[in-house]
């Protein structure tokens, strides 16, 4: 039936999310303890980060939009996982360049994944008033995940040290890229065509654009 198919689809979308979420909450409540481990400017880290994300936020949003949101999910597995291969050194440059990636993946995270799902939700006829289940069972999923986060990422760092959390998360991360694979890839507003030769499909044209709106 198309309700037992929505389930279907909101558990392969679900299992993805409550993942990532995990791997993302487990990572902000051990980041502080392991720069502080390093002996290096954490000010300047987590200044880096903030800037990086505002910096991209403007028109990331339009670029996943028109390179596809599963092609931007992957994306985001990818340098999740390299971000946190990052964290492994001791070296404030490569740290630090490691806080500008996680700028872009954290605006990559909260915009790819849910249009993903908003877009296939649609594409595969559910009924619109379906949508609300979807994202209040992610809402309630993300918080208890928030909670067992901490639990985890401690257990790891009284088995590894500092670095544990952050070599688990390379490990969800891995499984989520690995879920997300089979998943169709849908795009923005289909008036965008991939060819279109519309300068405002630059990305520089949409890095201004979005600045102005800012």
């Amino acid at each position: 039936t198309k309700y037992s198919q929505f389930l279907s689809f909101r558990r392969q979308y679900l299992s993805v999310y409550l993942i990532i979420m995990l791997a993302d909450w487990m990572q902000g409540t051990h980041m502080y303890t392991l720069y502080l481990s390093y002996g290096v400017n954490v000010a300047a880290l987590f200044l880096t980060g903030f800037l990086s994300g505002a910096i991209f936020a403007p028109f990331l949003g339009s670029a996943v939009d028109k390179f596809g949101r599963k092609k931007s999910c992957c994306v985001y597995c990818i340098l999740e996982i390299i971000i946190n291969f990052m964290e492994h050194s001791t070296n404030f440059e490569i740290l630090l360049l490691g806080r500008v990636l996680g700028g872009i993946s954290t605006n990559l995270l909260f915009s790819a994944f849910e249009s993903w799902m908003t877009t296939e939700h649609r594409k595969r006829g559910f009924p619109e008033e379906w949508l609300p289940h979807t994202y209040s069972v992610a809402s309630v999923g993300n918080g208890v995940t928030a909670i067992l986060a901490g639990i985890v990422a401690q257990l790891f760092e009284d088995r590894l040290g500092p670095i544990g959390p952050f070599q688990a998360v390379i490990v969800l991360t891995a499984l989520a890229l690995l879920m997300i694979l089979p998943w169709a890839e849908n795009y923005g507003d289909s008036s965008d065509d991939k060819d279109d030769s519309n300068s405002n499909s630059s990305l520089r044209a949409q890095f201004v654009e979005g600045w102005k709106t800012t």
